[in-house]
């Protein structure tokens, strides 16, 4: 019994393995350059007696109007998802469970939220254009506890090709 078991676990982790193996990192080179100044602001404002240590120390901030460009020309005529993916580790920030990024778009791409370590879907369907491009407005919400120094947030984007 435990010899099938830890077959069954290896075998669980070898398909793990390749998902990921089949999503591969896009080009956004394409897109313009920015490093944003963020205007911190206190979440919760006011009448603080009644938050948790978390509530109270909840900053965030917005970028607006971050023009993103995804190189796709290499899966034009495929049927694909795409993913925004956010890094585990975070420049500046002591702890990375503290931060979460959630953002709006101009329409081709969907709206969302995500947390470092993972990813969140952005698009699914046929890739019909070499380049993808939408405007993003991002909202940072984190504990100001755990800034150390100037955050420095890059998200990836991910591709996977969906098997016909």
């Amino acid at each position: 019994m435990v010899c099938t078991l830890k077959y069954c676990l290896l075998l669980l982790l070898g398909l793990c393995l390749q998902v990921n193996a089949l999503a591969e990192i896009l080009d956004d080179s394409l897109s313009p350059r920015q490093q944003l100044d963020l205007d911190l602001v206190w979440k919760y404002q006011g009448n603080t007696g009644g938050l948790s240590d978390t509530e109270y120390n909840t900053v965030t901030a917005q970028a607006r109007n971050v023009d993103t460009r995804l190189d796709t020309s290499p899966y034009t005529g495929s049927a694909a998802r795409i993913f925004l993916v956010m890094p585990i580790i975070i420049r500046g920030l002591a702890n990375p469970s503290s931060l979460e990024l959630s953002w709006t778009t101009g329409g081709l791409f969907n709206a969302g939220r995500v947390t470092p370590g993972n990813r969140q879907l952005i698009f699914e369907g046929s890739i019909t254009k070499p380049v993808m491009r939408d405007i993003f407005n991002f909202t940072f919400e984190l504990d100001a506890r755990y800034l150390q120094q100037t955050l420095r947030v890059e998200p990836d984007y991910e591709i996977e090709i969906i098997s016909p």
